[in-house]
């Protein structure tokens, strides 16, 4: 009996370090999403879960996580091991995902591209767009550096701290750009973050005048990302390169040229 508790003490402790280490999406837990922040909470763990276990990583009445898992049993989405009584997802979501990405219109235009220029730098690639008030990160490319920025697709940064965040705020008209800079909640995500409007707004009109965007520690500690726009069929999007700042500050120049002869390319060839 002590041995059992041991086990199970154990496996909530696992859980919890989890949830706190890999960022599994809340959506204010609403229950349209339960489906996706399981396949989420099935890849922070790397291990089939028992239906307790899912419902502790959601946060979820084990009522509703049974009839979600038979649901997405019925579906061809998960298997179940009946000796173990645990769950895991069958290969369906992964060839359902890459049928999805290989024909996403506008990432696979600019992954040649950002490859190339992954190549040029030997630094991280990011390829973002603005979504509503952040941006959105659609593709990365990493760098082959063992010490390097990291990011996943779908991740979302602020406006005002991040590189990217300023090419939206900095290209975007003069009319959505007020009423954006009025939204922001300015925080100080680091040390160096900018949280002076003023200060941000001489910021962004430098940065638009060079067509370069740039942050130095100001969303990341020891990371430093140049952004520069693209702009295809109407919309604005942002390519970065990003890596730990003594190294990009030793090739910025370098970086920039590259970047912007990058941008000017995939506009030209989408032209």
């Amino acid at each position: 009996m002590a041995e059992s508790r041991k086990h199970k003490n154990f496996q909530l402790d696992n859980i919890r370090y989890m949830k706190e280490v890999f960022h599994i999406m809340n959506f204010e837990n609403a229950s349209s999403t339960r489906a996706v922040r399981l396949f989420e909470a099935f890849a922070s763990a790397g291990a089939p879960q028992s239906l307790s276990e899912i419902s502790e990583l959601l946060h979820t009445p084990l009522s509703t996580c049974h009839g979600l898992v038979k649901a997405l049993q019925n579906g061809g989405y998960l298997y179940s091991n009946a000796a173990t009584r645990r769950h895991y997802p069958t290969r369906r979501l992964l060839q359902v995902a890459e049928t999805i990405a290989a024909n996403d219109p506008v990432v696979t235009y600019f992954d040649q591209h950002m490859a190339a220029l992954r190549d040029l730098t030997a630094e991280t690639v990011i390829l973002g767009a603005l979504q509503k008030d952040t941006v959105v990160y659609l593709s990365v490319v990493e760098s082959p550096n063992s010490i390097r920025y990291s990011a996943r697709p779908g991740d979302i940064k602020p406006l005002h701290s991040s590189a990217m965040g300023k090419l939206m705020l900095g290209e975007a008209s003069a009319r959505v750009r007020a009423g954006l800079i009025a939204d922001l909640p300015m925080e100080a995500v680091t040390e160096n973050t900018l949280t002076d409007l003023d200060t941000l707004r001489s910021d962004l009109d430098q940065s638009r005048d060079r067509g370069i965007y740039v942050t130095q520690g100001e969303n990341v500690s020891e990371v430093m990302a140049i952004a520069a726009p693209v702009r295809i069929a109407g919309e604005t999007y942002g390519v970065a390169v990003a890596g730990p700042v003594g190294r990009m500050q030793g090739k910025q120049e370098e970086v920039e040229q590259s970047l912007l002869a990058a941008c000017t390319g995939i506009e030209g060839e989408f032209g």
